[in-house]
C-alpha cells in the first residue's frame, strides 16, 4: 500500500511509526502533533537549561532494538549502571530497603501460588499467600484509590508489583519454583544480586537529554521528507472524512476519542493524576538511581535522581498533592539506601493525568474497538499499541501492524458510524 500515511500523535510511538513507515517504503507521510514540538508526555519542560522530568524514563542498554533504531537516525545514547531499589515494611512494620529490586519485598516465607481466578488486579493479588496479598492490596488502595476488582491485572506492571519478592523464603527454593512453575515465574521475583540476573545491569539515556533526542528525531524525519504538522489537533472524524483509497492511518494518540465515532460506548477508565516535584539535589551515591516506595505511607511513591544541564536533580512522583514541608524528608528516606541526599530549591511542580492503569472495562473496550476498526478498515487503520506499557512491546506491535498495512491491498474510503 503506497498511498498517504497519516500518523496522529507525535510522541515516541508516533515518531517510531514514521521512521518505520519510511523504511517500509511509504513516502507520503504526515505526522500530526497537537503541541508545538515532538515527544508527547516524555518531552520535559526545560528550566534554566535543565530538564524537569516528570518521572523515571530511560531506555534499554546498547543493542536494545529501540535504542539501535534511534541511533540509526542520528541519536546518541549514554550507558549507565542501572541502579534501583525498593522500600517496604517487614512483618513488624519496620522499613526494609531492598537493593537491585524494583518491586515490593514482603516478609513472607510461604511460596504458595495459584493461577489468578480472573483478569482483575484483585484476582491477581489473591493468587499470593495472604501476607503478600494483604500488603499489595493496601499499597494499591493507597496508590490508586480505586476498586481493585475493576482494575485490569496488567496494571500490576506500571504499579511495579508485577513481581514480588517473598523475603523470608529460601532463595534456592524460590529460584527452583520459578524455573518449574509458569505462574510462580510470573508473580515472584528475586533481587538481581541473589539471582545472578544480568539482563538489566545497564541501561541508557539520550546524550544531551530528551529534548535533544526529540530535536534529533525532528531533523531526521524532515530530512526523510516526513510532513510534520505541529499544533494539529486532528479528530477521528476529520481523519476519516479526508481518507482516500490507498491511505493508511496510524492512531498513536489517546484512543478515547475513537469510541463514539465507531458506534461504541466509551469505557470507564481509572482516573488518576500524579503530582511531581523536581528539586535541586546534592547526593553522594550513584546517579541515575530510583527507589520505589511500597510502604503505602506518605505521598511519594517513587524518587528518581538524575543529571541534567550540569545539575543533579531529584523528582518525586506523588500519589497526591504533597506536603512540601514533609516531602524532602520522604525523598531523603527513600534514597538513603544508596547515599546521603540534600535537597535544594524546588524548581518545578506539576500534575498530570496518567492513562497507564487500565480498567477491565477499558481493556474489553479496546478489544471491541480494534475489532470494529479491523472489520471496517482492514489493515488501513493501525492502532497505536494502546495496551502495552513497555516501550519495546509498543514498538513490536506497531511495527507488525505497519508491515501488514504495507502489504495489504488498497482499501476504499473509511466511513464512520453516526
Amino acid at each position: 500500500m503506497s498511498g498517504r500515511i497519516r500518523i496522529v500523535g507525535g510522541g515516541l510511538t508516533g515518531i517510531m511509526a514514521a521512521f518505520e513507515a519510511h523504511r517500509l517504503g511509504w513516502r507520503n507521510i504526515e505526522l500530526h502533533e497537537r503541541f508545538d514540538a515532538l515527544g508527547g508526555v516524555a518531552r520535559p519542560k526545560v528550566v534554566s537549561g535543565a530538564e524537569m522530568r516528570d518521572g523515571c524514563v530511560y531506555f534499554g542498554p546498547q543493542g536494545d532494538a529501540l535504542v539501535e533504531r534511534l541511533k540509526a537516525q542520528g541519536a546518541a545514547f549514554e550507558t549507565f549502571d542501572n541502579r534501583f531499589g525498593s522500600l517496604s515494611l517487614d512483618g513488624a512494620g519496620k522499613r526494609v530497603f531492598t537493593w537491585d529490586f524494583g518491586g515490593p519485598a514482603v516478609d513472607c516465607a510461604s511460596l504458595r501460588i495459584a493461577r489468578p481466578a480472573g483478569d482483575s488486579l484483585a484476582d491477581r493479588i489473591a493468587a499470593y499467600p495472604s501476607p503478600i496479598a494483604e500488603t499489595l492490596a493496601e499499597y494499591c488502595r493507597w496508590h490508586l484509590s480505586a476498586d481493585l476488582a475493576a482494575v485490569h491485572g496488567d496494571a500490576a506492571i506500571p504499579l511495579a508489583i508485577n513481581r514480588v519478592y517473598p523475603a523470608s523464603a529460601e532463595t534456592p527454593a524460590l529460584v527452583a519454583l520459578k524455573a518449574s512453575n509458569e505462574w510462580a515465574d510470573e508473580l515472584y521475583g528475586v533481587p538481581r544480586g541473589l539471582s545472578g540476573r544480568t539482563a538489566n545491569v545497564t541501561a541508557s539515556l539520550p546524550a544531551g537529554g530528551f529534548t535533544a533526542l526529540f530535536e534529533t528525531c525532528r531533523r531526521s524525519l524532515e530530512t526523510l521528507g516526513v510532513d510534520i504538522r505541529f499544533e494539529s489537533l486532528i479528530s477521528p472524524r476529520q481523519v476519516m472524512a479526508e481518507h482516500a483509497a490507498g491511505d493508511t492511518v496510524v492512531w498513536a494518540a489517546n484512543p478515547t476519542p475513537l469510541f463514539k465515532p465507531m458506534g461504541l460506548s466509551t469505557p470507564s477508565l481509572v482516573k488518576k493524576s500524579f503530582f511531581t516535584y523536581v528539586f535541586e539535589a546534592d547526593f553522594d551515591g550513584p546517579c541515575p538511581v530510583y527507589v520505589q516506595n511500597f510502604t503505602a505511607k506518605g505521598d511519594c511513591f517513587r524518587a528518581y535522581l538524575y543529571e541534567s544541564g550540569g545539575k543533579t536533580l531529584v523528582v518525586a512522583e506523588c500519589v497526591r498533592e504533597a506536603d512540601l514541608r514533609a516531602l524532602p524528608g520522604e525523598i531523603r528516606g527513600l534514597l538513603s539506601g544508596f547515599g546521603s541526599l540534600k535537597t535544594g530549591a524546588l524548581l518545578h511542580s506539576g500534575a498530570q493525568p496518567r492513562w497507564i492503569y487500565h480498567s477491565r472495562d477499558a481493556i474489553a473496550g479496546l478489544g471491541q474497538l480494534r475489532t470494529k476498526l479491523t472489520e471496517r478498515f482492514s489493515a488501513a487503520f493501525v492502532c497505536g499499541a494502546w495496551e502495552p506499557y513497555g516501550k519495546s512491546a509498543k514498538l513490536a506491535e506497531v511495527d507488525a501492524a505497519l508491515a501488514q498495512a504495507w502489504t495489504a491491498p488498497a482499501a476504499g474510503g473509511l466511513a464512520l458510524t453516526g
